[in-house]
């Protein structure tokens, strides 16, 4: 099996993804819908690999998703990480599964959510 060209880590289990930090998300639906995105055989696109991690240590920027994008540097292997923080709503959701699926620069209606993370 070929390596991903994009692993997508999804933060569950501190207080991503939690109701006690923030109640009026449907976080449950996010993770599918994120989780949907894992196909590391490409069958349907780019080859992603999701994983859902329990910390990834950001957690005033909860929700954190991190994208690794693999193909910025093909020879080398050494991704690109994008830290998206507040992934809160369902578009947000929607524009970060779309954006993986479709690849390219970052949309702009993630803009607001990037920032350096911590081990980035």
């Amino acid at each position: 099996m070929a390596l991903p060209e994009r692993d997508v880590l999804l933060c569950r289990d501190c207080c991503c993804g939690t109701t006690t930090k923030h109640p009026e998300v449907d976080h449950r639906t996010q993770r599918d819908e994120i989780e949907a995105l894992d196909d590391p055989a490409g069958r349907r696109g780019p080859r992603v690999r999701v994983r859902v991690v329990d910390c990834l240590d950001e957690c005033d920027r909860s929700n954190v998703v991190l994208v690794r994008d693999f193909t910025w540097n093909p020879g080398g292997r050494r991704p690109k990480d994008f830290w998206l923080g507040g992934v809160l709503s369902s578009a947000s959701t929607a524009a970060v599964v779309d954006w993986v699926r479709e690849g390219g620069p970052v949309p702009a209606s993630l803009q607001r959510h990037l920032f350096r993370g911590k081990r980035g």
